[in-house]
């Protein structure tokens, strides 16, 4: 099963990672020095820098996989609703997942790992379960199988249960999509803050290059590009800081 607190980059991903990191900074140092050898520079921040890359795509995976699970939710319920286990309620839906999300969906692969421990390796279902639960790192995840133990245990209408589970998962996700959409508001007017410095130093260049010369041959002149450059990633992480919300 899939460990959602961590992202191993491919050999492809790796690649383009360093290529795309060499091109940014290449450009920067060109454009703020005008001199390609000040690229070396970002070779220090590149473990900060693929940090954030990671926690990003840690980020997008995790709510494609909440989406995802909503979707199991469903079939999940009118499986169970029909008399199959949550055994054949999970071998019933993968396909059907396939299908929808694609066979690379991250959930399609952990509910056949869970399939497998169930029918091969004869493995209680409610454990196998908590496992996906607890490598996912999802509060969702978490509480449909603290449902679904209790349920089972109690002799409880599962079906009700995952239908009311579905339905709040469906609410979060609508609050989810609203707090997003202001945020990416809020993040654009930011990033263009940001992108300012940057935008009229290349204009000058193309317009003026006589004009911001003194900024490239000059101590002074480095000395202000560099505090420009300071400037722009620390408004950067402060714009990521204000953004960052946690539901």
């Amino acid at each position: 099963m899939t460990d959602l607190r961590k992202y191993t980059f491919s050999k492809k991903e790796e690649l383009l990672f360093w290529l795309a990191l060499a091109a940014a900074g290449l450009a920067v140092s060109y454009l703020m020095y005008r001199n390609i050898l000040f690229a070396a520079v970002v070779l220090p921040f590149s473990g900060r820098i693929r940090s954030f890359v990671t926690d990003s795509l840690i980020e997008r995976r995790r709510r494609r996989y909440i989406t995802e699970f909503k979707d199991f939710l469903f079939m999940a319920s009118t499986a169970i609703g029909a008399g199959r286990s949550m055994k054949d309620a999970i071998s019933e839906a993968i396909p059907s997942l396939r299908n929808i999300h694609g066979s690379r969906s991250v959930l399609v692969h952990d509910l056949e790992k869970a399939y497998e421990r169930m029918e091969i390796g004869g493995e209680n279902d409610i454990n196998v379960l908590r496992d996906m639960a607890e490598l996912s790192g999802l509060e969702d995840v978490h509480d449909f199988v603290t449902i679904y133990s209790i349920c089972k245990m109690t002799g409880a209408s599962l079906i009700t249960a995952l239908n009311k589970a579905a339905a709040v998962i469906m609410e979060k996700m609508s609050i989810d999509r609203e707090i997003e959409e202001l945020i990416r508001r809020k993040e654009s007017e930011g990033l263009v803050i940001f992108a300012m410095p940057v935008i009229i130093i290349l204009f000058l260049n193309i317009t003026a290059p006589d004009y911001i010369a003194p900024l490239y041959e000059t101590i002074a002149g480095r000395i202000i590009m560099t505090v420009v450059c300071a400037s722009s990633i620390g408004i950067y992480a402060m714009i990521q800081k204000i953004v960052s919300v946690e539901i």
